[in-house]
């Protein structure tokens, strides 16, 4: 674990140095700490660490075009203290409106989860496709105090098993703290694809560097 999140830490900065000299926008990092309680299995309780880094590329006009983001991510079983999946990965996608954002995704993940409801837990490393629509509306626009309402659509394709495995559904409330804070409530609706389904609560700080 302690190698894969030094593997991933370097490939960022690498990846910065790069677009910083390229005549991009000066790249964002967002580092999410969440925590995800799901209502359906008292033992499937996450933490989640994900650390991305958003590549803004803009025209003439200093419009953003489309955005590049390598991102990592670690997901750790609170209850059977396991580290259940991480995954290493990149996301291009482009801001069709001010309200909506479509962005495919390429990952190669690690994964010890407990997709057939068992405790018993079953090793599966592949790579996968994500799929991700967000619609977003700010509802409180005020100079000091902002508000964000959201809905997010993801679609995960697993590449070795030719088959979508997860569809998720997550509508919430994101609440900027100055420039270099966000914090984000939601619920999160779960479809395993062929397997069972969850529902879960989450709640995450970000923090903007």
């Amino acid at each position: 674990m302690r190698a894969k999140i030094i593997i991933g830490t370097s490939l960022f900065l690498l990846f910065s140095a790069a677009v910083s000299f390229a005549g991009w926008e000066r790249p964002q990092a967002r580092w999410t700490q969440l925590y995800r309680w799901d209502d359906r299995r008292d033992h499937n309780q996450l933490y989640i660490n994900r650390l991305a880094v958003i590549c803004d590329y803009l025209d003439a006009a200093e419009k953003s075009l489309f955005k590049i983001t390598p991102y990592f991510e670690a997901r750790r079983n609170i209850i059977d203290d396991i580290w259940v999946r991480e995954e290493l990965g990149v996301e291009i996608g482009k801001d069709i409106f001010p309200w909506f954002y479509l962005g495919e995704a390429v990952q190669k993940v690690w994964a010890k989860e407990d997709y057939h409801d068992y405790r018993d837990y079953k090793r599966n490393d592949c790579t996968e496709s994500e799929t991700r629509i967000l619609f977003s509306h700010s509802l409180l626009p005020d100079r000091y105090f902002k508000l964000i309402g959201f809905a997010l659509n993801e679609y995960t394709y697993e590449f070795d098993r030719g088959a979508g495995t997860r569809n998720e559904v997550a509508i919430g409330l994101t609440l900027p703290i100055g420039r270099f804070v966000e914090t984000t409530v939601n619920w999160r609706h779960i479809d395993r694809i062929h397997y069972y389904d969850s529902d879960a609560l989450e709640g995450s700080v970000t923090l903007i560097f």
